[in-house]
């Protein structure tokens, strides 16, 4: 363990789980598979993932933003093409969430 003083701030980084080899298969790669029931990557540990805090201070909001999102996609999913720059590369800034540097240049054209 580590002795805190007291009156120290101290803070989570969820961002060093969301990287930790030790809890996900090849964890810099973007592989949505890795939340499939078969995989469940994100339940091996009860703090793996947690984009929304966790323990008693998670986000009262979590399961509504999950769905608000999920029907937001699906419409848009239905009714837009989607696309980036040909050659397009993305960089990231982990600043406080990882990011596109450049706001991800996402064309929609509507089906």
């Amino acid at each position: 363990g580590y002795f805190i003083p007291k009156g120290t701030r101290v803070t989570a980084m969820p961002l060093a789980n969301h990287y930790n080899p030790d809890l996900w298969t090849a964890p810099e790669t973007f592989d949505p598979d890795r939340f499939s029931d078969e995989r469940a990557e994100d339940k091996t540990h009860r703090y793996a993932w947690m984009p929304f805090g966790g323990g008693v201070h998670k986000c009262i909001g979590l399961y509504f933003g999950q769905m608000e999102v999920k029907t937001i996609m699906h419409n848009l999913l239905l009714t837009h093409e989607w696309s980036v720059p040909a050659g397009y590369t993305w960089q990231l800034d982990y600043t406080a969430l990882p990011v596109p540097r450049d706001g991800l240049p996402v064309r929609l054209k509507k089906i």
